[in-house]
């Protein structure tokens, strides 16, 4: 497979030569790659890590395909939900571009930003348009592998929802897709690279991270629940001005053009010619344009921390303060106080915790949607309507412990786990006292605020009477978060290395103080239409976390070596 994506780049070798691409030096540069490629393990799925030093191989990659592919059967389905194969193929690209994207943006930046071919390839006579050429087509035929996955059954599939004779043309549709996939994500990294500081460029790539996961979580929830596909089936989409630069639209258009010709106006005809043109004239416009001096700013990008300036030490100086001062007043034991104080600082600084974690600040609004827009109704405002007058406010608070779950699965772990020899290295006998302001600090950071934004919305549509639901059910987030680090997360904050499965024992512990807190939940809905009931169980909840916050301060370094072990 990979001599066979070498010799299809080789067709493009006189466009590159051109550019000032050095094409046997990305011959040579490729080959190497690809070759290292099959033998590093593949990091997708957990597997057993012995068998793949046994082996020199990373069994997984079938499973990924297979995933991969298990997705494209359900995008290809799509196809069979319009009447026009333009608007069929123009939804169906837009997901399948939008899912590439998707992939390189969370597993290729990495590869993209790889500092070490600078110390490796650079010393040799290599210019700056090879070296970017060579790690965008890099990636591009590890992605090309994962989209003939993806794009196998919308093949197979279209020649039912079309007709046989649009087969050949899919094919080259999934290839001018699979480019401009690759092409527009390269793009604006190296815009980005070019206009905005190294600091603000590892931010923004985050939180591009996190707004791209969203987008595709809410849209395969919500999507259905809130368009009606009736309505789309018999839209014209070259009817509207916008279409026009839709990269999706042009992909689409190639069939439109060859298949149905005789519907196809002037206007489909360059769109068509635009779809595939457009991937050799963005190959250019990198190679030629944004690839010089890509590597001296790769190198600024790799050795900036962000926090070495006088400016960044001022500014961050009244929120230091702040941070100081709720410390003293919900951790006012010293040991206690160290441990909310290291948890605060790195929760709100290490970007790889906060992708892991800011996606489920969303994805708690996009389920509750799901759920409460899920009753019968013909439109939404009767749907609105109908939520107002029900209890479900109870649901969209106790779902806000998936957040705090989250934050706790995710709080114990990092790549840099080597530094917390300093919490072994102080005298402290009891590490419980560390533990405990690790929950406060996530708690006070995150989960409370979180709450608090959902208790503003429960108001404001349900009214002042479900305060008394909100405080109960927040305790009740707040003891299944003890729950869960009492039994499952005794971990130090950000003092072990990165885990790739859970043991079953786990598992079944987590499911046991699930479907606990999901009792207390449902006994909760069930006396929610008495308001003093509820206002005298918030009394015993708030007893009840600081009997088992008093506990959590207990433990001891023997229960968190042997957790470890």
């Amino acid at each position: 497979m990979n001599k066979l994506f070498l010799k299809l780049i080789a067709l493009f070798y006189p466009m590159l030569e051109r550019s000032g691409v050095n094409v046997s030096q990305l011959y040579q540069i490729l080959k190497i790659k690809l070759l290292i490629d099959n033998r590093r393990p593949k990091t997708a799925f957990a597997q057993n890590r012995q068998a793949t030093k046994k082996t020199g191989k990373a069994g997984n990659i079938w499973g990924i395909y297979l995933v991969t592919g298990l997705m494209g059967v359900m995008v290809a389905f799509l196809l069979f939900l319009f009447k026009m194969p333009l608007v069929g193929q123009t939804v169906y690209f837009t997901l399948f571009m939008v899912l590439l994207a998707l992939t390189m943006i969370t597993d290729f930046t990495t590869v993209l930003l790889d500092v070490r071919d600078q110390y490796i390839i650079l010393p040799r006579p290599v210019n700056d348009r090879t070296l970017t050429v060579s790690r965008i087509l890099h990636i591009g035929i590890y992605v090309s592998k994962l989209a003939l996955a993806q794009g196998l059954p919308g093949v197979i599939l279209v020649g039912f929802a079309d007709s046989w004779a649009a087969v050949p043309v899919f094919i080259v549709q999934l290839v001018e897709a699979t480019f401009l996939s690759i092409l527009l994500v390269n793009m604006v990294y190296l815009v980005l690279m070019k206009l905005v500081s190294p600091q603000k460029f590892k931010d923004i790539i985050s939180y591009f991270q996190i707004g791209f996961s969203v987008l595709i979580f809410g849209s395969y929830y919500l999507i259905p629940r809130l368009v009606d596909t009736t309505v789309l089936a018999n839209i014209n989409l070259l009817h509207y001005a916008w279409a026009y630069f839709m990269p999706p639209v042009w992909i689409a258009a190639l069939n439109e053009a060859l298949i149905h010709w005789s519907r196809a106006g002037a206007l489909t005809y360059v769109l068509a010619v635009l779809g595939l043109a457009a991937p050799l004239i963005g190959l250019w416009l990198v190679a030629r344009v944004l690839a010089p001096g890509f590597n001296r700013k790769l190198a600024v990008v790799a050795t900036s921390d962000g926090n070495s300036t006088t400016d960044t030490v001022t500014k961050e100086k009244p929120g230091f303060r702040l941070v100081s001062r709720i410390a003293n007043l919900l951790a006012p034991d010293p040991v206690e106080n160290a441990g909310f104080r290291i948890t605060w600082t790195l929760a709100a600084r290490i970007r790889e915790f906060k992708i892991k974690v800011y996606p489920a600040f969303a994805y708690v609004p996009i389920y509750f949607v799901y759920f409460a827009f899920n009753s019968k109704g013909t439109g939404l405002s009767e749907k609105y309507e109908g939520l107002q007058h029900s209890h479900k406010y109870i649901l969209l608070i106790y779902l806000s412990t998936f957040v705090l779950a989250s934050i706790l699965q995710h709080i114990s772990y990092t790549e840099k786990f080597k530094a917390s020899w300093v919490y072994y290295a102080l005298p402290i006998s009891k590490p419980g006292k560390i533990l405990s302001g690790m929950y406060k600090a996530v708690s006070t950071l995150y989960y409370l605020p979180y709450c608090i934004v959902l208790g503003m919305i429960s108001v404001y549509i349900w009214g002042p009477s479900v305060i008394n639901d909100i405080i109960l059910a927040t305790f009740a987030g707040l003891i299944y978060g003890l729950l869960t680090a009492l039994f499952l997360l005794k971990g130090l904050p950000f003092s072990k290395p990165v885990m790739v499965k859970q043991s079953g024992g786990r598992v079944a512990v987590s499911l046991l103080i699930t479907s606990f807190v999901g009792l207390i939940g449902f006994a909760h809905y069930l006396l929610s239409r008495w308001e003093i009931v509820i206002w005298i169980l918030i009394i015993p909840a708030m007893g009840l976390y600081w009997l088992m916050m008093h506990y959590y301060k207990k433990q001891s370094w023997e229960s968190i070596e042997v957790e470890e072990l």
